[in-house]
């Protein structure tokens, strides 16, 4: 079961790595599409990573602490990515062929920075749910 959990985790991150590169368009350097696609997962990295941080707060998780985190960002990372990274990308090749001006990139990543702000508030209440979850099972078997 946990091969399966890691291929499927596995996939997500090769969609959402093959369809940013694919929404940056065939005319972008190969360097610039890189940069693009990893700034943009270490900042899901990050964002997700402080969703669960908070999500953690009051709540006492002694065992698998590392593993359970560790599960969830890199299953969420991901998800958030395949999401939000295309459409930034898009929006960024148009930007670099001088399709779309400085003030409608800007205001594109503004949308996609709220909507990524109510997916990571979404986040938050279930991370809390699933480790609360966690936390009832481990008491219950005491």
């Amino acid at each position: 079961m946990d091969i399966f959990i890691y291929l499927c985790i596995l996939v997500l991150n090769i969609v959402a790595v093959l369809t940013t590169w694919h929404f940056l368009g065939k005319n972008m350097e190969k360097k610039t599409k890189g940069i693009f696609i990893i700034v943009g997962i270490a900042i899901m990295y990050m964002l997700v990573s402080g969703v669960y941080w908070l999500s953690t707060d009051k709540i006492e998780m002694q065992e698998l602490s590392e593993a359970i985190q560790n599960f969830i960002t890199f299953t969420f990372v991901p998800l958030n990515a395949i999401v939000i990274l295309p459409f930034a990308a898009s929006s960024f090749r148009h930007y670099q062929n001088g399709k779309l001006r400085g003030d409608k990139l800007r205001n594109r990543y503004i949308l996609l920075a709220i909507v990524l702000i109510i997916i990571l508030i979404i986040e938050f209440f279930y991370f809390k749910d699933i480790q609360l979850g966690i936390v009832n099972m481990i008491n219950s078997r005491s």
